[in-house]
Parts: structure tokens; C-alpha cells; sequence
């Protein structure tokens, strides 16, 4: 259509400037000028400031006109249709997402809400972007994008144990993936198998993508461990502990529950550390913190490389593999050892800070 448009306005210049260049010279005095006319016609403007006197010119000025409203209609509507497909498409979580250095989060179930809600109240501060892949219906998802609409938060459908719907969510540019039990279809063991099969297919084509995955079954951790993990959580793993604190130290679950929702008024996150810092004790950064942020510094977090034991396991569950962790357990280690974040809480005043480590602080 934009070919013809140009064909249209091209060849009606020549043929008015042959008409008009002998009875109307003042006006058409150059091929430029009929080319001036050709677009104001078909663009329907219709200054007047050049206009044909000819009845050859008037001719070829009513094909114009005609041809002109025909194609900028066409131009127009396929160039909506564009747009409202695409937007139709993204809907329905069928449109490629362009973001980066964002968070993707796979799989459904009644607490995937609240997961969304507290991702995005960090986004003040760290600028977060989310997708969501699952198969949720279209009525459900349209009223979770129209609760999180302002956040921008994307969607893709499809099965995030399988390539392309990853590929659709930019998984190359992504920072981490969020894999959460798929409940709202499946059995909680059926979960945790395709959350593990979800795992074994991100880490073999994005080894350094961190993959923060949530069981239900705390006997498949080992599994999951294996698939190389970067943080694993277990369904109601710190509920004994709250239970118990809350019989002992009467009080303690309203700090936990002040830290960890969005509405406290406090917060624990992590800073970066000044480089004039590095070599410097801790309670020299302690007193930083607290001087020029007011914050409270809890301790300091690293991220190392290590290799961790379930590495040099087999991905079966042989009787050797049996006999190993059993001694490993016994011996007091874990197979967990392989995890890459190290926690230095409330370490002594004279230890010095490392060039990798950030602070944890109490905001």
C-alpha cells in the first residue's frame, strides 16, 4: 500500500505538470512544485495555493482525491490493526516480551498474589520489572494484570517447563526466575516434579541464571539441589520455629511479622559498601550506617563460587549416594554446603571488610 501511495503521488505529478506546465507556468514551474500539490491532494489538506486549470489536471486531481482517501484509509486501518493485534496478543500472554534485568515468575497458586505484591513494594528502590508464565484462564490473569497494571507487570502463557514461552519472556536478559508450585492444576508432588523439570531445562541453557524455586515436599530438595538451584524454600519450613518463638518469647512473631510484610514500618535489606571501606573494621562501617542513614548494620553478605558435594553425585539415588550423605550428616555437614551466599551476622568489631561482601542493614 505504501508502494502504490508513492507510485500515486509520483506519477500524478508528472502527468499535472504536463497538463499545467503551459497554461498554468506561474504555478507549476517545477517538477517540485506538482509534487507539492500531489501530496497536499492526497492528503486531503487542500491549501489551494496551487491548483490546476486544465481539464486534463482537474482529472487527474478527482483520481487523486479518490485514491488518496482509499489508500490513507487502508494505511490507517492496517496500521491499527497492528497495534490492537499486538495489544490483543500481549493479553493473551502471546506476545514476546522485550524487558530486561527483570524477574520472571513461573507457576500458580493461592499465595502467588501475596509473592507479587511484596516483589513490586521492593521496586521503589530497585527498580523491579516482572512476567508471569502459566496457564491461568483468561479471565483470572486479565484481573491480575488489571491489579498490578501500574507496575507493568507482563504476562506469558504457556509451559514454563518447555523453551519457547521462556524465550517469549526474554529469559536471556532476565536477572532470576521465580518457580512456584503450580497448584491451581496440579498435586503438590506433580508440582514439585515440574519444578524440577523446570530447573534442569533453565540451568542447562542459563547456568549463571539464578533460579529461586519453592517445594512442597522437603524429600525432592535433594533433587532440586542437584538440578543446581541457587536458593530452594519449603512449604511451611519455618513454621515450627514461629510456633515455638511465640511460646517461648512471647512478642518475637510481631518483630518477624514488622520485618517481613510490606506494610512495617522497618525493613531488612542489603547496601553496598563505599569503596573507601574496604580493609576497614566493621564497627567503622557500623558507625557510617548509622551516622549518615540512620540505619542499623545486622552483618555482611557475600557471594563466592564454590562447589558444593552434591556436585560429585551421581542423579540417581544409589545405596552409595545413600551411604555418603548419611556419613556427611553424621559427620555434621550437609549437602546444602554447595550454596553460594554466605551470612556473616553481627560479626566482631575488628573484622575487616571484604572486597565482595555487602551490608545487611535494618532500615
Amino acid at each position: 500500500m505504501i508502494l502504490v501511495f508513492v507510485i500515486l503521488t509520483i506519477l500524478a505529478s508528472f502527468l499535472v505538470l504536463i497538463f499545467e506546465q503551459d497554461s498554468n507556468p506561474q504555478e507549476y514551474q517545477s517538477f517540485w512544485d506538482s509534487i507539492w500539490w500531489a501530496f497536499v491532494t492526497v492528503f486531503t489538506v487542500g491549501y489551494g495555493d496551487i491548483k490546476p486549470v486544465t481539464f486534463g489536471g482537474r482529472m487527474v486531481a478527482i483520481v487523486v482525491m479518490f485514491a488518496g482517501i482509499t489508500l490513507l484509509s487502508l494505511i490507517t486501518a492496517t496500521i491499527s490493526s497492528i497495534f490492537v493485534a499486538k495489544r490483543i496478543r500481549e493479553d493473551q500472554g502471546l506476545e514476546s516480551i522485550k524487558y530486561e534485568h527483570h524477574i520472571i515468575l513461573c507457576g500458580w497458586n493461592r499465595n502467588a498474589e501475596a509473592v507479587v505484591e511484596t516483589i513490586l513494594s521492593f521496586s521503589e528502590h530497585h527498580s523491579l520489572r516482572l512476567v508471569l508464565i502459566n496457564d491461568l484462564p483468561e479471565e483470572e490473569i486479565n484481573s491480575i494484570l488489571d491489579r498490578f497494571r501500574k507496575h507493568n507487570v507482563k504476562f506469558i502463557r504457556g509451559d514454563y517447563t518447555q523453551h519457547a514461552p521462556l524465550e517469549r519472556a526474554n529469559i536471556d536478559e532476565a536477572d532470576a526466575v521465580v518457580l512456584l508450585p503450580n497448584l491451581s492444576r496440579l498435586q503438590p508432588q506433580e508440582a514439585d516434579d515440574r519444578t524440577l523439570l523446570a530447573t534442569l531445562n533453565i540451568k542447562s541453557s542459563h547456568a549463571k541464571l539464578k533460579v529461586i524455586a519453592f517445594l512442597m515436599n522437603r524429600e525432592n530438595e535433594i533433587h532440586l539441589k542437584r538440578a543446581k538451584a541457587d536458593q530452594i524454600f519449603i512449604s511451611d519450613q519455618f513454621i515450627n520455629y514461629f510456633i515455638a518463638s511465640h511460646v517461648v518469647e512471647p512478642g518475637l512473631t510481631n518483630v518477624f511479622a514488622d520485618l517481613l510484610t510490606p506494610e512495617g514500618r522497618n525493613s531488612i535489606e542489603t547496601a553496598a559498601i563505599p569503596q573507601r571501606f574496604r580493609g576497614k573494621t566493621y564497627s567503622e562501617l557500623s558507625q557510617h550506617f548509622k551516622e549518615q542513614h540512620k540505619y542499623l548494620l545486622l552483618g555482611l553478605l557475600s557471594e563466592v563460587e564454590t562447589i558444593g558435594i552434591s556436585a560429585f553425585l551421581s542423579s540417581d539415588t544409589s545405596q552409595l549416594d545413600a551411604f555418603i550423605e548419611k556419613k556427611l550428616k553424621q559427620s555434621g555437614h550437609t549437602l546444602g554446603e554447595e550454596n553460594k551466599i554466605l551470612v556473616n551476622l553481627n560479626p566482631d568489631d575488628d573484622y575487616v571488610i571484604q572486597e565482595n561482601e555487602k551490608a545487611i542493614v535494618l532500615k
